[in-house]
C-alpha cells in the first residue's frame, strides 16, 4: 500500500471520528463526549505508531554522522544484483575497550541492512561455532590486555569480520579500532563486486608462477624443500574462491635463460650469499638466485615478493607464507579489478614504490593507495601519459626533465587531467668520512626542471627549509632536542573547509619547503585556491647553507622574523599551457628510431589534429606539496607514532591519523572520490567537557544553588501578578455591566 494511500485512509478516520464525537455530544452529554475524547485519542495515537512503521526517519546528531552510511555506501548496498553476506566473528566477552567497537559494528550493520535491497544480509556468529568458522576463514585471534584484580590479563578474543558473494571471500582480521569502518566495508564491497565482473571476463586462466633457483635448496632456509608444494596448495585453494581461474607453474631460472630474463623484467627478487659453511660444516660457495611469484593475466602483472629472514635461533625463514593464500587472492584482486588508475612518474630518480626493503623507498606508499587505485609507472622519458589515467603523481624527482617530458605533462593537465606533485628543495647525500663535516651528510640544492613550469601555473617552491617552534622532539646524546625541521602540523594549520583537510587532528611534514602562489596570476585566470598545510604562526625559514643537525637549529630571537608558511596548496581552473606561444618541443635524436634498409633516420611522425597548446582545454586540478620525505616508508610507518607524542593533549586521539590518510585524501579529491575523506574518518568520538577556570566553576556552582531559586520565586511573582491583573479586568468588566443594567 503506497504512502498516499494510507495518509488519506488516516484522514478519513479521524474525520468519522469527529463526526461520531460530535452526534455523541447531541445525544449523551458531556459525560459522554469525554469518554468517546478520550477514545479518539488512543486510536489517533495508534494511527501514528502505524504511519511510523512506513514512514521511518532517522537523525544523526553525532559530530561526523557517525552512525548514518554515506551516500556512496547507501547507493552501492542498494543495487546489489547477487547474494551478499557479512558474518561478524566476535566473542562475546571482550574485554572492556573493545566492546564498544562491537556495538559500533552491530548499528553500522543495521545501517547497511536498513538501505540495502534484497541481496544483503549479514549474521553474527554464535560462540559455540565461533571458533570453527575463525579457523575456516583464516580469522586469528587477538590478543587484548586487560586490568583485573590489580593483575594484568591477556586474552585471546576474536574480532574479525567476513563478507563472502558468491565464491568470492573478503575479510577484515581484526577490527580493533573503529575509524574508517564503513570505508573499509563499503570499499570491500565494491572490490569483490570488480572482482567478480572481472573473473567472469576472463578469457584465459591467470598464471601464479613461482620463480625459484634450485641452487636454493643447498642454503639452510626452512621449508625450501617443500616450498612449491605449499605454493600450488594455496593456489588450489585460491582457486575455490576465484572461479577456478587460476594456473599453477615452476620454474628454475637456474636452468632456463629466457626465464632468468623474465624474472628480471617482473623484478622478481634475488637473493645474494657469500661462501660459508652449513652446520654440518659443508662448505656453501657464494651465488645468488631468484625466489618469488608472478602472477600474470593477459594485460597486466603482478609480484608477490618471497624474502628470506634470519631467526633469533639462527635459522633462516621464507617471510609471509602464513597469509600466502590472502596474498594471492589480493594480487588476483589488483590484476582484475576495474579501479581508478593513478600514473606514476618514473626514470627521473622517483621515490619508488617497488623498493619493499629500503626505508627511502616507496613501498608502503603503494600499499596506501593500492586498496583503491592501481598505480602505474610512466616512464615519462620514453613513455606517453595514457589517456584513460586521470591523475599524475611526480614524486621526489632527482633528475631534469626534458622539454619533452615537461611537455607530455603540460599537455595531460591541458587536457583536464590531474597531477600531485612531491618536490624537494634540498636532498641529503651521505658521503661517509669523506667530508669535513666528519661523516655527516651534506645538504645540496635539488633542480629538476619543473620550475619554471610550476611559476606558470602559479605556484613556486621556494629554496628553504621551513622551521616551526611547534615540532617534533625526541633524544639526542641524552638530550632532548627540538628537531624544528619535522614540524607537527596542528588543526588550525589545515583548511577547515577542503574535504581533504577538514576531518584531520594533526600531520607531521619534514624538510618541507615554502610554496608560494602568484595572486596575479590566479586573478587573471581566475583560479581557485587553498593553502591545505601550513605551518603554525612560529615559523621561520632556514635558506642558504642547509644543516638539519638538531644542534644548529635555534629560533630567531626577533619574533617579528616568525611567521605562518604554505606547505602544501591546492590549483584548481582552466590553465594556460606552459608551451602557449612556443614550438612543440622534439624528440631527442637517440629517440627517433632508424630505417635498417635505408640506413637513414626515421622522420618524425606527426600526427595530423593535435592539441591547441595555445588556449587552455579543461578544469585542472593539482596539488604540490613542498617535501617528498613524508611519503617514504620510514615516515609514513612512523608518522602515527610522532603525532600521538606530539599531541598527547589533544581531546580525541581517535581522530589522529597517520600522513598516510592526507596523501590518500589528496589522491580521493584529484581523482573526484570526495567521498572518501569524509567516510574513512568516522570514528567514535570521545567529547570530554571542556576545562573551566575556577571562577567559572564559583559562577556555576552559585547559579545552580541560588539562581535557580530565585528564578523560580521570580516566576511565580510574574504569575501571581498577571492573575491579580485578569482578575481585576474581569472585575471591571462584569461590574459595568451590572450597573448598566
Amino acid at each position: 500500500m503506497k504512502i498516499q494511500d494510507i495518509l488519506n485512509r488516516i484522514r478519513g478516520w479521524i474525520a468519522l471520528a469527529g463526526a461520531q464525537l460530535r452526534a455523541s455530544e447531541q445525544l449523551s452529554g458531556p459525560g459522554r463526549r469525554k469518554n468517546v475524547q478520550l477514545a479518539l485519542y488512543i486510536v489517533i495515537i495508534v494511527l501514528i505508531n502505524l504511519v511510523n512503521l512506513t514512514m521511518n526517519y532517522r537523525c544523526d546528531l553525532t559530530r561526523n554522522h557517525t552512525y548514518s552510511l554515506s551516500r556512496k555506501s547507501i547507493d552501492i548496498v542498494s543495487h546489489l544484483k547477487e547474494n551478499l553476506k557479512i558474518k561478524v566473528l566476535f566473542s562475546k566477552d571482550l574485554p572492556p575497550q573493545h566492546t564498544s567497537i562491537f556495538r559500533y559494528l552491530h548499528d553500522l550493520l543495521e545501517e547497511y541492512d536498513y538501505y540495502a535491497n534484497e541481496y544483503f544480509s549479514y549474521e553474527i556468529v554464535d560462540e559455540k561455532d565461533l571458533e570453527k568458522s575463525a579457523n575456516d576463514y583464516g580469522i586469528r585471534p587477538v590478543q587484548s590486555q586487560e586490568f583485573e584484580n590489580d593483575q594484568v590479563k591477556v586474552r585471546r578474543t576474536y574480532m574479525g569480520l567476513v563478507i563472502q558473494q558468491s565464491d568470492v571471500i573478503e575479510k577484515i582480521e581484526a577490527i580493533t579500532d573503529p575509524t574508517g569502518l564503513e570505508y573499509n566495508i563499503t570499499s570491500l564491497i565494491q572490490k569483490m563486486s570488480s572482482k567478480i565482473d572481472g573473473l567472469l571476463r576472463l578469457e584465459k586462466p591467470i598464471e601464479v608462477t613461482l620463480y625459484m633457483d634450485s641452487s636454493l635448496k643447498i642454503l639452510p632456509i626452512e621449508g625450501i624443500d617443500t616450498l612449491a608444494q605449499k605454493v600450488k596448495e594455496a593456489v588450489d585453494k585460491c582457486n575455490q574462491a576465484n572461479y577456478d581461474k587460476l594456473r599453477f607453474h615452476f620454474i628454475d631460472p637456474s636452468v632456463d635463460r629466457n626465464a632468468s630474463i623474465s624474472a628480471d623484467l617482473y623484478g622478481v627478487t634475488k637473493l645474494n650469499w657469500k661462501a660459508g659453511q652449513d652446520r654440518s660444516g659443508k662448505v656453501i660457495p657464494a651465488g645468488e638466485a631468484y625466489l618469488g611469484i608472478v602472477l600474470k593475466s593477459q594485460v597486466k602483472v603482478d609480484l608477490i615478493d618471497l624474502s628470506v629472514s634470519p631467526t633469533l635461533l639462527g635459522k633462516n625463514v621464507i617471510v609471509g607464507l602464513d597469509t600466502l593464500e590472502d596474498r594471492i587472492n589480493n594480487g588476483v584482486g589488483s590484476l582484475v579489478s576495474a579501479n581508478p588508475r593513478i600514473g606514476y612518474s618514473t626514470g627521473h630518480g622517483e621515490v619508488d614504490l617497488n623498493d619493499q626493503q629500503s626505508p627511502q623507498g616507496g613501498a608502503i606508499l603503494k600499499q596506501v593507495l593500492s586498496d583503491v587505485y592501481d598505480i602505474k609507472d610512466i616512464d615519462l622519458t620514453r613513455d606517453e601519459i595514457p589517456g584513460e589515467l586521470g591523475l599524475l603523481i611526480v614524486n621526489g624527482p632527482r633528475k631534469e626533465f626534458t622539454e619533452q617530458e615537461l611537455y607530455k605533462i603540460d599537455q595531460f593537465l591541458m587536457k583536464g587531467k590531474a597531477a600531485l606533485f612531491f618536490l624537494d628543495s634540498f636532498q641529503e647525500v651521505n658521503m661517509g668520512q669523506q667530508n669535513m663535516f666528519g661523516g655527516q651528510p651534506i645538504v645540496l640544492p635539488v633542480t629538476v626542471g619543473l620550475d619554471p613550469m610550476l611559476k606558470h601555473y602559479g605556484v613556486a617552491v621556494n629554496k628553504n627549509i621551513v622551521l616551526d617552534s611547534t615540532c617534533a622532539r625526541g633524544n639526542v646524546g641524552g638530550a632532548i632536542k627540538e628537531f624544528y625541521h619535522v614540524p607537527i602540523i596542528r588543526k588550525l594549520g589545515f583548511d577547515q573547509e577542503n574535504v581533504i583537510t577538514k576531518y584531520l587532528k594533526g600531520v607531521a611534514f619534514i624538510k618541507a619547503s615554502s610554496i608560494d602562489v602568484d595572486a596575479g596570476i590566479v586573478k587573471k585566470l581566475n583560479l581557485s585556491t587553498s593553502k591545505l598545510v601550513s605551518s603554525s604562526d612560529e615559523s621561520w625559514q632556514m635558506t642558504g647553507q642547509i644543516n638539519l643537525n638538531p644542534f644548529f637549529m635555534m629560533p630567531p630571537e626577533n619574533k617579528d622574523e616568525m611567521k605562518k608558511y604554505s606547505l602544501a596548496v591546492l590549483l584548481s581552473g582552466k590553465l594556460d599551457s606552459y608551451f602557449k606561444d612556443k614550438k612543440v618541443p622534439k624528440a631527442p635524436a637517440s629517440e627517433i628510431g632508424t630505417d635498417k634498409e635505408k640506413k637513414e633516420p626515421l622522420k618524425e611522425i606527426v600526427t595530423v589534429q593535435k592539441l591547441d597548446v595555445t588556449v587552455p582545454t579543461g578544469t585542472t586540478r593539482m596539488i604540490v606539496v613542498g617535501t617528498s620525505e613524508i611519503t617514504r616508508s620510514y615516515f609514513l610507518m612512523n608518522s602515527k607514532r610522532i603525532i600521538s607524542s606530539a599531541l598527547s593533549d589533544a581531546d580525541d586521539q581517535d581522530k589522529i591519523f597517520a600522513n598516510g590518510f592526507l596523501i590518500h585524501s589528496m589522491a580521493d579529491y584529484l581523482l573526484g572520490n570526495s567521498y572518501i575523506p569524509e567516510m574513512s574518518s568516522k570514528s567514535l568520538d570521545f567529547n570530554p567537557l571542556e576545562k573551566t577556570s575556577d571562577t567559572k566553576k564559583m559562577v556555576l556552582k552559585a547559579l545552580n544553588f541560588a539562581g535557580i531559586p530565585i528564578f523560580v520565586v521570580l516566576a511565580g511573582l510574574v504569575i501571581w501578578r498577571r492573575r491579580l491583573m485578569r482578575k481585576k479586568r474581569l472585575q471591571e468588566r462584569f461590574s459595568h455591566e451590572v450597573k448598566y443594567e
